[in-house]
């Protein structure tokens, strides 16, 4: 097990292979003074937006370990640390593992310190580690205030084929997966542009998108993310935040029903995710499970849902208990309880029912919940996508069922 955590197996997955961009066709004919000067101005542009494309290849910074003691990484590879300014500071062997750490302002790295390192491997092909997973691109390691935060500067494709394996595996319909690049590149690139003051672009977690490195990726996924390759949905010119979720249990939510603020490509559409092994659930609970997740109010007897949305998902929920009542969101009782989302129905054993509150009197022994779907139910359905594909759909209409009004664009930088 030692071993294991020292050394993690790199992923046999290769990198793929950029691809290529449509030629720009010169200047049909060249004759006077002025067409030469113009033909050195057009090579001089041309040469320019080349160079300018391959130096603005997009990078992203996905914090992997965030305000931790220490860290253990290390390459595949032969590798070097570079100071702040990128200057090589220091030769490490591959798989060799190291610890950094935060030293007052700096960050310690054997030897080495400085106010930021970056650990990057000599070859092309090598991989980076960061705890037990690996990674494609190089390891920033930055101090703060409670420890330090190991960065993972990877390129936007590499990142996207990561997400779609991560998020929806590699089983699923090329059209879906492919779909899931688009959404995953979108809102990747819409929360880079709400954090410019902060240390990384996103995080690598559920509270982002998930993000496990090589470890998620196969032919498949990288091929969904180069056959999209730079691809993005927008609405009035901007790049739109692309939430998604695994299955709505048949319909999908207005946005302004979960998170409040209304967006006009996240309205609510019909879903198409009947087959998903997570389209219906059931789930019990005895009211002294429910005391102690929702204190105070002492033991539970009523439990109800006092406003849904228009589709039937829960919105707000009251308890009432021997001494007490409370209400919260209907997120707050889904999180307490691990739910796995607010499409729900409750039933009560042991005592009278109302219409609005379950039970009137009594203490029932359990509460029985009756639900569908999987998540927040905000964007595009992955078990939905599925089976629009499976119908025949493609991915550019599978993005414009969930994500009504937008459009695709390639965004600037991409390889």
């Amino acid at each position: 097990m030692i071993l294991d955590f020292l050394f993690p197996s790199p992923s046999p997955h290769s990198s793929s292979a950029l691809p290529t961009q449509d030629p720009i066709s010169p200047p049909t004919h060249l004759g006077s003074a002025s067409d030469w000067a113009r033909w050195l101005g057009y090579t001089l542009w041309l040469w320019l937006c080349l160079t300018l494309s391959a130096q603005a290849r997009v990078l992203l910074r996905i914090g992997i370990a965030v305000e931790v003691p220490k860290v253990t990484l290390g390459s595949s590879s032969p590798a070097r640390i570079l100071d702040a300014q990128g200057q090589p500071v220091a030769e490490v062997s591959g798989m060799t593992p190291l610890t950094a750490s935060r030293t007052g302002q700096t960050v310690q790295v054997g030897t080495v310190s400085g106010s930021r390192l970056y650990l990057q491997p000599t070859s092309a092909d090598g991989l980076v580690f960061i705890g037990k997973n690996w990674y494609r691109g190089l390891v920033e390691l930055v101090p703060d205030q409670s420890g330090l935060t190991a960065i993972n500067q990877v390129g936007l494709d590499d990142y996207v084929s990561s997400v779609v394996g991560s998020e929806m595996g590699h089983r699923f319909p090329s059209e879906a997966l492919k779909a899931q690049a688009v959404a995953a590149r979108s809102y990747a690139l819409f929360h880079r542009t709400l954090r410019t003051q902060e240390v990384f672009d996103l995080g690598s977690g559920q509270d982002w998108q998930v993000y496990k490195g090589v470890a998620a990726e196969s032919n498949r996924t990288q091929s969904a993310a180069r056959d999209t390759s730079g691809q993005v949905l927008t609405y009035q010119g901007s790049i739109i935040n692309a939430v998604f979720h695994s299955s709505s249990g048949g319909h999908t939510e207005d946005v302004a029903n979960v998170w409040i603020e209304p967006l006009p490509y996240l309205k609510g559409v019909p879903d198409f995710d009947a087959a998903a092994p997570v389209f219906s659930w059931s789930a019990t609970f005895s009211s002294q499970e429910l005391q102690q997740k929702f204190g105070g109010i002492g033991a539970i007897n009523q439990v109800g849902i006092t406003q849904r949305s228009p589709t039937g998902r829960a919105m707000q929920m009251q308890l009432v208990g021997t001494s007490g009542s409370k209400q919260i969101s209907a997120d707050e009782f889904r999180a307490a309880l691990g739910l796995r989302s607010t499409m729900f129905e409750i039933t009560a054993q042991g005592a009278a029912t109302t219409a609005s509150l379950v039970p009137v009197s009594g203490l029932p022994s359990l509460f029985s919940l009756k639900g569908r779907g999987f998540g927040h139910g905000v964007g595009m359905s992955q078990w939905g996508a599925a089976g629009l594909a499976t119908q025949g759909w493609s991915f550019q209409q599978i993005l414009a069922h969930y994500y009504q009004g937008s459009n695709l664009a390639v965004v600037e930088g991409s390889p």
